[in-house]
């Protein structure tokens, strides 16, 4: 697979350092980084990259609420557009889709959850596990500042990725999802297995129960 790396993310920080080595060959050029939060991956990047962060949270360049505005720049403006966890967050995800993309020159990297395996995660995990994965769900007390506006597994990411390239003159250059391969502990291997027998009554993929986030590189095609 062209682009890989072996680290692991358990934050914002962390999950920068893992773009950065998985995907630092197209980061170059001018780059914009769609709910960029406090605008980590910058530092990683360099002076020699053109890097602008928006987003609502955190410590954005500019604020851009992506439910009511449009991603403020030009056709073909960048050479690379991230995205990363940040459509699900949104009613407007299809429009925002579409922005993203119109807004590249080159490439666009998006990445989204596997709500399943988080759904998993709070039925067989333990309390605080819990309210980790169901964080972004649920029925609090308190209206949320945020929260998941869709439920999908990774395979209905994989089939909402793919349509909305094609609407969008988008190429697939490459689609892979956390966890997949094999299973690098016994005990994974066995919570694979349990999980593979528990998908056949449920009707659904066995991958959908156990893979993490889905990561997708697209490059648009000029006509």
């Amino acid at each position: 697979m062209p682009f890989h790396t072996d680290k692991n993310y358990t934050d914002r920080q962390s999950k920068a350092a893992y773009v950065f080595d998985k995907y630092k060959v197209i980061l170059s050029g001018n780059v914009l980084d769609v709910g960029a939060d406090n605008c980590y991956l910058r530092e990683l990047l360099g002076s020699g990259v053109g890097y602008t962060g928006i987003g609502i949270g955190g410590n954005p360049d500019i604020e851009v609420n992506l439910e009511s505005q449009t991603i403020p720049f030009e056709d073909n403006h960048f050479d690379c557009v991230l995205c990363l966890d940040v459509l699900e967050h949104l009613d407007n995800i299809h429009k925002t889709f579409d922005e993203l993309c119109r807004v590249s020159k080159k490439y666009v990297i998006i990445s989204l959850p596997n709500s399943y395996r988080d759904f998993v995660g709070a039925l067989t995990g333990p309390e605080a596990a819990k309210a980790v994965n169901f964080k972004y769900y649920g029925l609090p007390a308190q209206r949320p500042d945020d929260r998941h506006k869709w439920f999908f597994s990774n395979s209905d990411a994989d089939a909402f990725i793919r349509a909305k390239a094609a609407q969008n003159n988008m190429k697939i250059v490459q689609i892979d999802s956390e966890g997949a391969g094999k299973a690098k502990t016994v005990p994974s291997a066995i919570k694979r297995a349990l999980l593979t027998l528990a998908a056949v009554p449920l009707s659904v993929k066995a991958t959908d129960l156990y893979y993490k986030t889905h990561w997708t590189i697209l490059e648009k095609q000029m006509s």
